[in-house]
């Protein structure tokens, strides 16, 4: 992999951090939705997301035959002004809560792929 400049390893820099998992069969649509419904309460808990979105695979038959896998079923991302700013949201109570009383019990096991990275402007 090529090495990252020094200047976007600096603190200070804006983040966004994207997770992906799929579900597990037999999950009831009202999970899914109660998942949904939590995640997008995380900002008014967490005040340091400063842009958040959240997205359902349409399930096109090009994601679910992929040659290099099937599509995860779910996504969540959000920006965050600093590495700081995200290491707030990460350990933060209510972002804990919906892992493990929302995301853990329907996620299909090894399905989670997630990714922080800086990104150009601040918030």
């Amino acid at each position: 992999l090529p090495s990252v400049p020094n200047h976007l390893c600096s603190t200070g820099m804006a983040v966004k951090h994207v997770v992906m998992f799929g579900i597990k069969d037999g999950t009831k649509s009202e999970q899914i939705e109660e998942l949904k419904c939590k995640l997008l309460e995380l900002p008014q808990q967490i005040d340091v997301i400063k842009a958040h979105e959240f997205g359902i695979d349409l399930e096109l038959l090009g994601g679910q035959n992929h040659p290099a896998g099937k599509n995860r079923t779910v996504c969540w991302s959000a920006c965050f002004e600093s590495t700081e700013a995200y290491e707030v949201y990460e350990k933060h109570d209510a972002h804990l809560k919906v892992i493990t009383e929302f995301i853990k019990p329907i996620m299909e096991p090894g399905s989670r792929a997630a990714i922080q990275y800086g990104i150009a402007s601040k918030m």
